[in-house]
């Protein structure tokens, strides 16, 4: 392998010499002269002839105006050039993703076309991004200005294995996507909560399920992982083949080594289950919080059982008036109000709409989840030691910093504790660990996540203000009491977050070797746009 990145660098020196000073003649002449160093087999007379006619127009292209016209030659019926009258964007969930225009969007559909992609971007030097689901909230996170969007929606295979203990999975479905074919089947994996999440993004990050106290979370339940490297060689990734860079893409964040282009995932037998939501009043905040935080403690003496706590702002009228509270509880079996959720059944909704729990199944549970208001968005993280008393204060600094701003147009704040029992960090030991840096020596643990919706660029800096507040209040009020916790989730991360360093210094230096490894001319960190980076 040594040998094949060495012989790798020096092609890469050569093109990316090549490529600055944008010679549409120089690259051209190198996928004639060795389309197989470019994933391709052969080239048609007709391809040829494109090619050539691109050559003549030397330096009126900028690299990727370059790189898109090769790609629309290569696999032309999955290019689409944004300078196109008949160009149409893809959705994101936020606003601030959508906002940005690639130079083209190439919707490809297998391993290779990933790899053709790749080859090209690195020979050109054009910036890249890959999108799954889109569910980032910040621009760039798989958006791109006058890049490539390399987006995976058309790879949307879901495939049960013939013994039933793995699915193939492509990147480009959302979860429901996966769950419409699984639930019939009676089965299931360890995916998302919400309809509309991808599954690239959500498995990468480490991915919180329903199923997490049986199973740990998503990453914990890849079989194996079929994936684009930055020299375009596709490999398999499994405990037993390529172990290190198993073990990173459990929770290291995929664009940092490798493409993924199908997961297999763990798959286990699964009926109907019970699940929903519960709304409160915000005057049950404190029975709520004691709810939630035994329940976390309570957790590993029931695999089947999963509780979220959110608070949100809406007005609803004739029900909802402001600030309220909601529970997720959700058991794995169809047992409605398991004892686990004794203490929550006991505090009472709000009344008509606030028990919203039935027996039901993923698909079902999902799309009720789902958001898709596609606003301007933010997210923000911190994990906490589990308290009652500092939920029920954080509560109360939540409503201190979002009341000033709920004249804002279209503003929609929410946040949420989510469990970190010891059963479910318990399961990320097994198949060799994940890079997440969490034990069961951490005692069980909150996450908290922040998402804060409006309407008007304008008030950017109004939110995102409050929102640093909120988390900055908060961080100082559990470190004042022994409770804070470095984890970061990376996929409720804001920007700005040092995701990485909250795994621990160990295991952040373990996944930039490994970075170093596979991809030592640094495509990934120089090319690939968005989202966490370790360096």
């Amino acid at each position: 392998m040594k040998a094949q990145l060495f012989a790798f660098s020096l092609l890469l020196v050569t093109t990316l010499a090549n490529a600055s000073t944008n010679s549409s003649t120089s690259v051209i002449s190198q996928i004639l002269s060795n389309p197989a160093s470019f994933g391709i087999s052969g080239l048609s007379g007709a391809e040829v002839t494109q090619l050539q006619a691109l050559s003549n127009q030397g330096g009126a292209l900028t690299n990727c105006q370059l790189a898109c016209s090769v790609l629309s030659v290569l696999i032309p019926s999955n290019v689409s050039l944004s300078s196109s009258p008949s160009y149409v964007p893809i959705p994101y969930w936020s606003a601030q993703q959508a906002a940005l225009t690639p130079t083209c969007r190439v919707d490809v559909s297998s391993a290779q076309e990933i790899a053709i992609v790749l080859q090209v971007s690195k020979v050109v030097s054009c910036p890249f991004t890959v999108k799954s689901g889109g569910h980032a909230a910040f621009a760039g996170g798989s958006s791109i200005q006058d890049g490539i969007l390399i987006n995976l929606a058309k790879m949307n295979e879901v495939t049960l294995s013939a013994d039933r203990k793995t699915t193939r999975v492509g990147p480009g479905n959302v979860w429901s996507d996966v769950y419409k074919v699984l639930d019939p089947l009676g089965v299931s994996v360890v995916g998302g909560r919400e309809a509309g999440v991808g599954v690239g993004g959500l498995t990468l990050g480490g991915g919180i399920s329903y199923f997490s106290g049986r199973y740990g979370w998503a990453c914990d339940n890849v079989a194996n992982y079929e994936i684009v490297l930055a020299n375009g060689r596709i490999v398999n990734v499994s405990p037993t083949s390529e172990p290190d860079l198993y073990w990173a893409f459990r929770g290291g964040g995929g664009s940092n080594f490798g493409i993924v282009s199908a997961f297999d995932l763990m798959t286990f037998e699964q009926g109907p289950l019970w699940g929903g939501s519960k709304l409160y009043d915000m005057s049950q905040n404190a029975s709520l919080a004691d709810a939630f935080s035994n329940f976390v403690t309570n957790a590993p003496n029931d695999d089947f059982a999963h509780l979220y706590l959110a608070f949100a702002y809406a007005v609803i009228p004739g029900f909802v008036d402001g600030f309220f509270a909601t529970t997720g509880p959700t058991y794995g079996k169809p047992v409605a109000n398991a004892s686990i959720f004794a203490e929550v059944n006991k505090i009472p909704t709000i009344p008509v709409i606030g028990d919203q729990t039935s027996i039901s199944n993923m698909t079902q549970l999902s799309i009720a989840l789902n958001q898709t208001s596609f606003a301007r968005e933010t997210f923000k993280t911190v994990t906490f030691k589990n308290d009652a008393q500092l939920i029920k204060d954080v509560i109360q600094l939540f409503i201190e910093e979002a009341s000033p701003l709920l004249n804002l147009t279209g503003f929609a704040p929410a946040f949420a504790f989510q469990p970190l029992s010891l059963n479910i960090i318990e399961q990320m030991s097994k198949n060799g660990g994940n890079a997440l840096g969490l034990s069961t020596d951490d005692e069980p643990l909150t996450i908290m996540n922040l998402n804060w919706g409006w309407a008007s660029p304008t008030d950017d800096a109004t939110v995102y203000a409050a929102v640093d507040r909120f988390v900055s209040r908060s961080v100082s009020l559990a470190t004042q009491r022994g409770l804070d916790n470095r984890f970061i989730y990376i996929n409720y991360a804001s920007q700005d977050q040092d995701v990485f360093a909250g795994y621990g210094k160990d295991n952040e230096r373990k996944l930039e070797r490994i970075r170093r490894e596979y991809d030592p001319m640094n495509v990934f960190e120089s090319l690939w746009t968005g989202y966490f980076k370790l360096s």
